[in-house]
């Protein structure tokens, strides 16, 4: 077999593939006289339908298969022959087929060369933060407010109370699309209807109807009633106030904490050290790679990235639909997706150049350590440890997630970093946005 290669652009490569005693014609012929016994027309047994019948009937499907058979068996001897990993689905372009020589060209991309990785002056900040007294009261409070009742009152509504409300809205008389609720909570100045609805509210008593009159703003997401004023007839059927649970024994069963409530604030203190800790990470080892693939432009192939924006975009419609979100009739294109992608192509090329210069691995203890990591937060830390231990892919995982730890830590060491200090809010908010 004889193979060529020529550059037909900086990433792009047109292979053209010789395979001698190819024989195609005869491999045809073959799969023919295979075929035959099994071949059915009118008129003939079994087994005794003409040669000609059968090529006419099956010719061309058996050429497609024997040109197939050729193309594939030799062409992955050629990668291997001329040591190329193509970074994109070969295509083949053109066949000729001259009796016992079978020639056939491929074009393809491969994956740029990365000489070196430059770190020249490449700054890097890295956040730093820790969870204080007033962290953990702030968490507290929140799990209090998960935790609350609603005390049904009999006077009129306060802001911050809740009401439980009936209406149906008019315009002109008319009744509209989404102008209509039953039984609708609303808590005073939470915002979650229009402020002008809320306010009118304030005062109502259970069972007291009214009418609330408000202009919608002319920026309303709903542009068909974008500056128009409607009437809401209104039926209050509820006013509540808050009640919070006490910070004592029973709340801290409620939580989950048998031991009362000095266990329960060491377990929350734990749980947000363990959330500040992989937010930190994340985001710090963010800043290091964003800031490599900065400094470093690195040539595309287009095959490559055209997969990575398939993939972001797919998991943008999973998080959609996982939030409820009907994503039926939304125009999903990879546009959206393409630079990040580009970065995402750039930066795994990157690494894969301090991986393979600098032979760095994943140790097993560092592995273990991401391992037990990750299973503290569970209720049976061993089971966690003992199903990734014995899990090879879900094992790889963490193996490569170490492995670009080290890759940070490598450029850290190269480049200037700057400490800055945060707070728990700060961190976690930036990391949930």
């Amino acid at each position: 077999m004889q193979v060529t290669v020529e550059n037909v652009s900086e990433l792009g490569r047109r292979m053209t593939v010789t395979v001698e005693d190819a024989n195609v014609e005869q491999t045809i012929q073959d799969r023919l006289n295979a075929i035959r016994p099994t071949v059915k027309a009118a008129g003939f047994r079994p087994g005794k339908v003409p040669m000609k019948m059968v090529t006419q009937m099956h010719g061309e499907t058996a050429r497609r298969e024997a040109i197939d058979s050729v193309i594939q068996s030799s062409m992955q001897e050629a990668f291997v022959q001329e040591k190329i990993n193509p970074a994109s689905p070969p295509q083949v372009e053109d066949i000729k087929d001259e009796g016992a020589s079978f020639i056939y060209t491929l074009s393809y991309e491969v994956f740029p060369e990365i000489k070196e990785i430059n770190l020249d002056g490449i700054e890097a900040e890295q956040i730093t933060a820790e969870v204080t007294d007033e962290d953990v009261d702030k968490m507290l409070e929140t799990l209090r407010q998960q935790r609350a009742t609603w005390e049904p009152l009999k006077r009129g509504a306060k802001e911050d109370e809740r009401v439980i409300v009936d209406f149906v809205g008019t315009i002109e008389g008319e009744e509209f699309d989404g102008g209509t609720g039953n039984d609708v909570q609303i808590v005073l100045g939470s915002g979650n209807m229009l402020a002008d609805f809320e306010q009118q509210l304030v005062g109502k008593k259970a069972g007291q109807s009214t009418t609330v009159t408000i202009t919608f703003p002319e920026d309303y997401q709903a542009e068909q009633l974008a500056g128009k004023t409607a009437d809401f007839a209104v039926t209050v059927k509820e006013v509540a106030k808050q009640k919070l649970p006490k910070l004592d024994k029973a709340f801290a069963v409620q939580c989950g904490v048998e031991a009362g409530m000095a266990a329960l604030k060491k377990e929350v203190t734990a749980n947000m050290g363990r959330e500040l800790e992989n937010a930190l990470k994340n985001k710090n080892k963010r800043a290091v790679l964003d800031s490599l693939t900065t400094n470093n432009e690195v040539s595309l192939p287009e095959a490559p990235v055209n997969r990575e924006a398939e993939h972001l975009m797919e998991q943008a419609k999973n998080n959609l639909k996982q939030q409820g979100v009907n994503i039926e009739g939304i125009p999903f294109t990879t546009d959206g997706f393409m630079d990040p992608a580009k970065q995402r192509v750039a930066l795994s090329l990157l690494i894969g150049k301090i991986i393979s210069d600098n032979d760095i691995q994943a140790d097993a203890d560092r592995v273990k350590e991401v391992v037990n990591l990750i299973a503290s937060s569970y209720e049976d830390p061993e089971d966690v440890v003992s199903y990734y231990m014995n899990d090879q892919q879900k094992l790889s995982e963490i193996q490569m997630m170490v492995v670009e730890d080290l890759v940070v830590e490598w450029v850290c060491e190269r480049i200037k970093v700057e400490q800055k200090a945060s707070t728990f809010s700060e961190v976690m908010n930036s990391s949930a946005a």
